[in-house]
């Protein structure tokens, strides 16, 4: 099967797809001939589907993304930059959640947009792991409490043990600093030998956080889970991912408990233009 299919009906030689291609696997053969493969092209393919994206008529199915299975782009949905801008802006770290849980169906949409998230080469590495009862995410920060422990006793003259030992203080005393009373908990994990999955976790979860306040939701990254996730063992064994992952990302998110109004100042962009 032909990596990508050009309808000659349908297509107006604006080659396009040509021009689009990251990988400059798309090439015309003949004067009049509709785009076709260059040799090799099925092997360093990373089916971005761009080719199929910037098409104007529909003539160009890929084999990784049929046309019929591409979503429109609705110009009646676009935002404004001035749109963006505030989404961007106004979302918070939020800490105070309500008891209400949020709908799985909610959580699978977020999951959903999270996915169309860029990753290296299209490599896609992102895995998820949804801890969405409360009495487990609370032994989740249990467990997490109990690996922070034991960074403080393995090493309590370093920089960081004095701000462990008081977040162990304020669990001790009943106050749960480690997923603040978040009803649910979203993993982001992916093979520890792919060296393009750390940004990529970052990222499709970067996209979930602006995915959540979009929908009226509070989310916050959770680095506590993050730093012990992957060197605690009853917290590994507790999340039961496979051997070769590691959790590269960790978001706390639900029904925020306050309102906010305004949006606070922020340091000045450092930048340098050359």
């Amino acid at each position: 099967m032909s990596l990508f299919t050009v309808y000659e009906e349908k297509c107006d030689l604006c080659l396009l797809c040509l021009a689009a291609c990251p990988a400059g696997l798309v090439a015309v053969t003949g004067n009049g001939s509709v785009p076709s493969p260059v040799a090799g092209a099925e092997e360093v393919c990373f089916r971005c589907g761009h080719c199929v994206a910037v098409c104007p008529t529909g003539a160009f199915s890929h084999q990784y993304a049929p046309a019929e299975q591409c979503l429109p782009i609705r110009p009646d949905l676009r935002i404004t930059g001035e749109q963006a801008g505030q989404l961007m802006r106004s979302r918070r770290s939020v800490r105070n959640f309500t008891d209400k849980p949020v709908a799985r169906d909610t959580t699978t949409e977020l999951l959903d947009i999270a996915r169309f998230a860029p990753s290296g080469c299209n490599s896609q590495p992102v895995h998820w792991l949804v801890i969405h009862n409360k009495t487990r995410v609370l032994q989740v920060a249990e467990l997490v409490v109990g690996g922070l422990r034991q960074m403080i006793a393995e090493a309590p003259d370093a920089p960081l043990a004095s701000v462990l030992g008081r977040l162990v203080k304020a669990w001790d005393e009943g106050i749960n600093v480690i997923t603040r009373g978040a009803p649910h908990l979203i993993l982001a994990h992916a093979p520890k030998a792919n060296p393009l999955a750390p940004s990529a976790c970052i990222i499709a979860q970067t996209y979930l956080e602006l995915a959540a306040s979009a929908h009226g939701l509070g989310a916050c990254w959770m680095g506590l889970v993050d730093m012990t996730a992957n060197t605690w063992a009853p917290l590994r064994e507790f999340l039961a991912l496979p051997a070769e992952h590691v959790v590269l990302a960790s978001m706390a998110i639900g029904h925020p408990e306050f309102e906010y109004v305004c949006i606070p100042p922020r340091e000045r962009v450092r930048v340098v233009w050359r």
